[in-house]
């Protein structure tokens, strides 16, 4: 039995919409949390006694939460980004697949 891969256009193209959809929707929750996390910062809340700048210290130590937010923006592209690139290679794949059908094909006639 030959190893056969096919792909239902249908079923793939519902599943990338599924894909977008809900990066779409992790784009936006990120963007406002994100937001809101560098409201709190920019609050400081801590306040400029010796605790709150010992507080914010720690807080910042490593790159603190501003890190966080620029590497959760680079994750939340790479999500975003994947339903276009996937929806091209499917689409490059099925015309390779379809050439290669012809070539084939050409070949018994």
């Amino acid at each position: 039995m030959p190893n056969v891969l096919h792909f239902n256009a249908q079923i793939v193209a519902m599943g990338i919409a599924m894909w977008d959809e809900m990066a779409a929707s992790l784009q936006g929750s990120w963007a406002e949390a994100a937001a809101e996390i560098e409201a709190h910062i920019a609050a400081a809340p801590w306040g400029n006694g010796a605790e709150g700048v010992r507080f914010q210290e720690a807080l910042m130590r490593n790159g603190g939460p501003p890190m966080m937010i620029r590497n959760g923006h680079h994750v939340v592209k790479q999500v975003v980004e994947v339903g276009p690139t996937m929806r091209d290679v499917i689409s490059d794949t099925m015309a390779a697949d379809q050439a290669e059908a012809h070539r084939i094909k050409d070949l018994f006639i």
